[in-house]
């Protein structure tokens, strides 16, 4: 019974220490979970911070060879903003060869339409101070390439007299009267014109006059062929546009 009492004593005593020892320990794991979920956090950041990183390093490397490649644009940049400045300052004169080059020289052939265009109205802007360009090109001026890609495939023939003609027919607000002994004008016009319900007719026809009016009334484009010296006078008014207002209607 006293062995059993002294054995007694030491197992409470061992308990007790086993004990305090649990509870270090339970500390010891609670602080160690806790600094687990810094440690964790803490290498999350890390992460975070790594990737953002990265991600602007690569944006600095784009950055960087954007800039790269942009320096050799500067000088091709600066010439063509100074191009630009100059070709404002002659589109005046530009614009005044181009009216003139429509508005006048339509009757005359090639060799007189080039005469006209350098021999007089050029001088004559140079003569009164209107920046130009020299040796303006008028039709490049007026259109562009692909505007004359689809005259082509209308019909129209691709050289520069037959180019000027379709521009004079487009551009001007002027009704075109067009000499055209191959008939290349006027299957071109056809061409162009056949999805706008084009009325073909003659002086001759004996529904002139019902065409005309019809063309009119509905905005069809019309068609007058073999055109002499001689025009109906029945057209008269409206190749001087004389509009006259009544009520909300025009009427000629």
């Amino acid at each position: 019974m006293e062995a059993l009492r002294v054995a007694e004593g030491k197992l409470k005593s061992a308990n007790s220490k086993l004990a305090k020892a649990q509870s270090e320990l339970d500390t010891v794991a609670a602080e160690l979970a806790a600094m687990q979920i810094q440690f964790d956090s803490a290498m999350a950041h890390k992460q975070a911070l790594q990737d953002d990183a990265e991600a602007c390093m690569k944006k600095m490397d784009a950055a960087n060879r954007l800039i790269g490649g942009l320096s050799g644009e500067r000088k091709r940049w600066g010439e063509q903003s100074e191009a630009f400045a100059d070709e404002i300052k002659r589109l005046a004169g530009d614009v005044a060869l181009a009216c003139a080059f429509i508005g006048y020289v339509g009757p005359f052939n090639a060799d007189f339409r080039e005469t006209l265009q350098q021999e007089r109205f050029y001088k004559d802007c140079v003569a009164k101070g209107v920046p130009v360009t020299d040796n303006l090109v008028v039709s490049l001026f007026l259109v562009d390439q692909s505007t004359i890609g689809d005259w082509t495939l209308e019909g129209l023939p691709t050289d520069e007299l037959s180019i000027q003609n379709g521009i004079m027919v487009t551009r001007s607000q002027k009704w075109p009267l067009m000499i055209d002994p191959q008939s290349q004008g006027l299957g071109w016009i056809k061409s162009r014109e056949e999805k706008n319900q084009l009325k073909v007719t003659s002086f001759i026809d004996k529904r002139f006059r019902n065409v005309l009016e019809d063309s009119m009334a509905f905005g069809t484009p019309m068609l007058i062929e073999n055109v002499e010296e001689e025009i109906d006078p029945a057209i008269d008014p409206v190749l001087n546009k004389e509009i006259q207002k009544k009520g909300k209607s025009n009427l000629i």
